[in-house]
């Protein structure tokens, strides 16, 4: 396990770019605010996530996140040289790909919560059942 005071100096850094990264974070959230408001009403009136809202959200998500990390990343790396410039660079890509995994296992979330949903309330709200449909998607049993 590597030496914690060998991080010190890149959490102070980090802290700092940080804050600032979250000033510009803050800006961007606020702007999915009505995407997350819509989901949560379709959620709670019509029992049901709508995967393509939802993809939308994770989208944001992504972005934002993604442009955090190399804000932070670039901070911090304005400021080291050698063995610790390599160290964070690595912790930035490892970041990146722990929030890529992340986000991509989240994208059975909406498929999982409908049949839940479904499971719970019955198919009103479920646009499949509308067609005629019954209910069940290609990963999931047909109800009896």
């Amino acid at each position: 396990m590597p030496d914690a005071g060998r991080f010190s100096e890149l959490g102070e850094q980090g802290s700092r770019a940080v804050m600032e990264a979250a000033a510009v974070l803050e800006r961007e959230l606020s702007a999915g605010i009505t995407d997350a408001k819509a989901a949560t009403a379709r959620l709670t009136g019509e029992h049901r996530v709508d995967q393509e809202e939802f993809d939308r959200l994770v989208g944001r998500v992504s972005e934002n996140t993604h442009q955090l990390i190399d804000a932070v990343s670039e901070r911090v790396l304005a400021n080291t040289t050698g063995e610790l410039s390599e160290q964070a660079q690595r912790l930035a890509a490892n970041a990146h790909d722990v929030l890529d995994l992340l986000l991509g296992l989240s994208s059975i979330a909406p498929g999982l919560a409908n049949q839940g949903l479904r499971n719970a309330f019955g198919p009103q709200g479920d646009p499949r059942a509308a067609d005629g449909g019954d209910g069940a998607g290609p990963d999931e049993r047909p109800r009896g």
